[in-house]
């Protein structure tokens, strides 16, 4: 997902996609062989809009010792 949004694209990831990937309607259906596991389906394309940067809180550092 790093490397797709270095190259300028969007990527997500579809977690309800893995237990229908791994059926072997699912496999059937994408081309998979039987033996094929999905561990975690992402999706990558040219998103629509750029995406803003999110707030954050300044950290909080506290030392101990």
């Amino acid at each position: 997902m790093l490397a797709a949004y270095a190259a300028g694209l969007g990527s997500c990831w579809i977690g309800f996609a893995q237990s229908f990937l791994n059926s072997s309607e699912g496999k059937k259906i994408a081309g998979l062989a039987p033996e094929c596991v999905a561990v975690a389906p992402i999706i990558v394309g040219h998103p629509k809009a750029g995406k803003s940067a999110v707030p954050r809180k300044a950290p909080e550092i506290r030392w101990v010792g």
